[in-house]
């Protein structure tokens, strides 16, 4: 009996030496993927290092493009303002040629809506005198000889503009 015994431990010490064997092939292709695992980890962690470090010099030349485009933008507003600030001008003078035009134009629609008396004989009387003012003139004669005399059209625009209004009247 202790031979079959012995036969009987031998093949039990056998059996677990073969599963162990089998375990530790299992747990050696299991490092083996372990290991690539870790060396797959490893190339993502470089890689994405590498991502991160091109993002955030991506993101620097973003700021920097913002900002020169800001100082454009800044650049042109000003240079808006400064145009707008010039067509203001620009307005303002035209309203006042427009009201001095139509003063005129008032004035001279009055002034041929009403005889002269000065009309009769211009040549008797000389240049340098002074002209007297008819009391019988209305003021709006009197303003428009006045107007004449004191202001002069003083660009192009005014000239024609003048000319057009005097054909009308």
């Amino acid at each position: 009996m202790s031979e079959w015994i012995r036969t009987l431990l031998d093949l039990v010490l056998i059996g677990v030496v073969g599963a162990g064997l089998v375990q530790a092939a299992r747990l050696i292709k299991h490092l083996a993927i372990l290991k690539q695992g870790r060396i797959d980890m490893e190339r993502f962690v470089h890689e994405f290092n590498a991502t991160v470090i091109r993002a955030e010099v991506g993101i620097k030349g973003l700021r920097q493009a913002a900002r020169d485009s800001g100082d454009d933008l800044e650049k042109l507003v000003e240079k808006a303002h400064a145009v707008r600030d010039e067509l203001q001008f620009l307005v303002e003078s035209a309203d006042q040629v427009a009201e001095r035009l139509s003063q005129r134009a008032s004035t001279a629609q009055a002034a041929s809506a009403t005889p002269r008396p000065e009309a009769k004989a211009p040549e008797s009387r000389p240049a340098t005198a002074a002209k007297p003012v008819d009391a019988k003139a209305t003021p709006a004669s009197a303003a428009a000889a006045d107007t004449s005399d004191k202001t002069k059209p003083s660009s192009r625009a005014e000239k024609e503009l003048l000319q057009a209004l005097q054909k009308l009247s």
